[in-house]
């Protein structure tokens, strides 16, 4: 349910709840005065060198056309020593034996992940292209080499099909159940692509690729939500088409899930084909349960994780009782299969549960052991690599002293809890697009990196505050090469005034503190004699960020640097990069938990996308103080049991009596229209929205009529989720909005 990108983090989608905190528009100073307790800190990370005004801001166009959207790592390790370089679709792929090109073409988007294409296969060393499904049956949902040879499965009409060797046109055809649309194989329906995979495949080989593991999805009894689909005027739409989704809301039946594995080999020597299924432990075998993460450890070894459907516990390993379990990443295996790495809450000294890596060691006996390998208070957000030959565990993590940034380190895998972790990147800066210029230089404080398949280099972004860079490294973390200077961005930027960054701690209900990001104008009056109006951003909750150090331009940059507006978010209580208790204090009450402090002035705004749209519209129905003058809500959720059920029912519950009915009922936001009367507030939706459904504004707008409350609202006919292809209509839209309600000129 996010706006940043269509292709943004994948769970993520609705994650969140309402993080209004008051903030006091009275500058003074160099800072800005918070009602209560805070700390703060200045952060230039956005603020240019130049004078203030000494150049324009950033345009709209400029945003829209993604002039400031830096490059990343656009490569792929093929070998300890060797990338691939992938062109900006990443559309190809080559043979584990090097010898043959997967080339994907004419692509049909279905859904967020996954689509239809064609696939040709290109022969490196003569040119030759073979159309793959030669026979013309239609595009392909899937197609994948094997991880050794030139094997390849694919899956048409929802089948799985095996090529031993790429040149060779003989497939055997691995399943038969398939039916497009209801009954997948190989590739995820809709919930377990947006929920759980948040990628179109639901295959998995062994090592040596003779074997393979895919998951079954069954839709037939789970209801259909029917989506309608308007076309381009004219005789061909005199009426509109339907197109139908098996979508799984909160309660109601999940697609019925099996895993099975098969063997290649004996396949492509003649046997039949024979299926084994993988069934659920005893305990879940009759609980809906919920496929989440599958590897092959070894040849013969596969590693399955299940979850209960309140996704409170799963096994093998972890139960929760006043919180949810995400483990949606298989662990790192050892290469014998018997240890693995895997990220679990540990107490620390604050009494509070911290995430941190943890070593569970004769994992395939009846006991095994576990061992944290990190602790402190701060969390470990990846695994990137296990180095076995040198004792050596890579990963990415916060900082105990700012939550919003991201580091690379390495821990001993030997040494337990007596390790002292090494930071690889807190004393790496980066160019800004100018490796000559040393005063350009800013530390690099938010970080990503991509290890090679021995460990022996690895790729480091180094995302923020600055303008990304990426370098390559050995293991004792020289640098090797600048893989991307980001140079034609940087330059960009320096012609430009940017806003003053500042970042602030406020003590919140609960013992918490809150971090709030604020953008000011670059040329703001620090004296206290001018008055800005402000406009929150809100979206995050369980485990999301919106206050980070990575690099970001986006429309608040337009809106401080040309209109003069501050925009603040805001990371409270539900959301990640802090210690459990913080991050589950939302737990079976998303929406509900209200935020003492409020903005005491006038001219104060507040929107969001997705889940950050309902928190908007439940702000200004719980806003009884008259704080916020106005509101955005794209795309929200207005009632927790029409959203999907793996999302809801994972911080939610079950919509009855027996369990949660009272929680979904204080989350409602249909149930609070009234306080909206006297607000402005703009409703926005996208009519082929197939993850928050148009259904949820529909039921809002008509609650709002039949009160008399006046609001606008702007539908968008025939597009998605992300609104992509009117993006220029709904910020000019949502900026004129901002202009009548703070009564700025245009």
């Amino acid at each position: 349910m996010t706006t940043r990108n269509y292709t943004a983090s994948r769970r993520n989608w609705i994650i969140g709840m309402i993080l209004l905190f008051v903030l006091v528009l009275v500058v003074t100073g160099t800072a800005v005065p918070l009602l209560g307790n805070h700390k703060t800190s200045d952060v230039d990370a956005l603020k240019s060198d130049q004078p203030a005004l000494a150049y324009p801001g950033v345009t709209l166009r400029e945003w829209l056309n993604g002039s400031f959207n830096a490059r990343s790592f656009n490569g792929t390790w093929l070998s300890g020593r060797e990338i691939l370089y992938e062109d900006d679709n990443g559309d190809i792929q080559f043979s584990a034996d090097r010898r043959y090109l997967l080339l994907a073409f004419n692509y049909q988007r279905l859904f967020r992940h996954t689509y239809l294409a064609q696939y040709k296969i290109v022969n490196l060393e003569t040119r030759e292209e073979t159309l793959l499904r030669s026979n013309g049956l239609g595009a392909l949902q899937l197609a994948l080499w094997a991880p050794e040879g030139n094997g390849l499965v694919y899956v048409y009409q929802s089948n799985i099909y095996y090529r031993p060797e790429a040149e060779i046109d003989k497939d055997y055809q691995i399943t038969h159940t398939g039916e497009f649309g209801r009954v997948y194989n190989g590739v995820p329906d809709w919930v377990y692509e947006e929920e759980i995979f948040a990628s179109n495949k639901a295959m998995w080989f062994s090592p040596s690729g003779k074997k393979l593991a895919f998951g079954y999805f069954d839709d037939t009894f789970t209801p259909i939500m029917s989506i309608p689909y308007y076309g381009l005027p004219g005789p061909r739409n005199q009426y509109p088409s339907v197109i139908p989704v098996h979508y799984p809301k909160s309660g109601v039946r999940n697609p019925t899930v099996k895993l099975f594995h098969v063997d290649l080999e004996a396949v492509a020597k003649g046997s039949n084909v024979e299926l084994v299924e993988i069934k659920p432990p005893a305990p879940l075998a009759n609980q809906e349960a919920i496929l989440a993460t599958v590897a092959f450890p070894t040849e013969d070894l596969v590693s399955v994780t299940w979850m209960n459907r309140p996704e409170s516990g799963l096994l093998p390993h972890v139960q929760q009782k006043h919180g949810w379990v995400e483990q949606f990443i298989p662990p790192l295996f050892s290469k014998d299969g018997k240890s693995f790495l895997l990220i679990l809450p540990q107490k620390q000294n604050d009494n509070d549960y911290w995430r941190h890596v943890t070593l569970v060691s004769e994992a395939t006996s009846p006991a095994p052991k576990t061992t944290a390998l990190t602790s402190g208070l701060f969390v470990v957000l990846e695994i990137v690599s296990w180095d076995e030959a040198n004792n050596q565990v890579y990963y990415l993590a916060n900082t105990e002293k700012d939550p919003a940034q991201k580091h690379l380190y390495r821990v001993s895998s030997a040494e337990g809890l007596n390790a002292v972790p090494r930071c690889l990147s807190c004393n790496i800066t980066s160019s800004g697009g100018d490796d000559d210029d040393l005063e350009s230089r800013r530390d690099c404080t938010y970080n990503s990196a991509e290890f090679s398949q021995d460990s022996s280099y690895y790729a480091l972004t180094c995302a923020g505050p600055g303008v990304p860079e990426v370098t390559i490294h050995d293991r004792d973390s020289k640098r090797i090469v600048t893989w991307e200077s980001n140079r034609a961005i940087a330059k960009r930027i320096a012609k430009k005034s940017l806003p003053i960054q500042k970042k602030l701690r406020v003590a919140v209900p609960g013992g918490f503190e809150a971090r709030v990001k604020m953008l000011l104008p670059p040329n703001a009056d620090l004296s206290g004699r001018t008055k800005y109006p402000m406009l929150v951003y809100v979206y995050g909750g369980p485990d999301t960020n919106e206050v980070t150090d990575k690099f970001n331009i986006d429309w608040g940059t337009y809106l401080v640097t040309n209109k003069s507006i501050i925009y603040a978010s805001i990371d409270g209580r539900g959301t990640g990069l802090k210690g459990n208790r913080m991050m589950f204090a939302v737990y079976r009450s998303l929406g509900t938990v209200e935020i003492e402090d409020q903005l005491n002035v006038t001219r104060t705004g507040i929107w969001g996308w997705s889940y950050g749209g309902y928190a908007t519209g439940m702000a200004l129905a719980m806003d009884l103080r008259g704080t916020f003058k106005c509101g955005i809500s794209v795309a929200p959720v207005t009632d927790w049991t029409l959203y999907d059920s793996i999302y809801t029912e994972r911080f939610m519950g079950l919509p009855n009596s027996d369990d949660n009915l009272l929680g979904y009922n204080r989350s409602l936001l249909l149930n609070k229209v009234a306080n909206i009367r006297n607000k402005d507030y703009y409703l926005i939706h996208g009519t082929l929205d197939d993850n928050v459904h148009y259904q949820q504004s529909l039921f809002l707008a008509k609650l709002l009529e039949e009160q008399d409350i006046l609001f606008q609202q702007q539908t968008y006919t025939d597009e998605t989720h992300d609104i992509a292809r009117s993006r220029t209509h709904l910020y000019h839209s949502m900026g004129k909005f901002l202009d009548q309600c703070f009564k700025l000129s245009s």
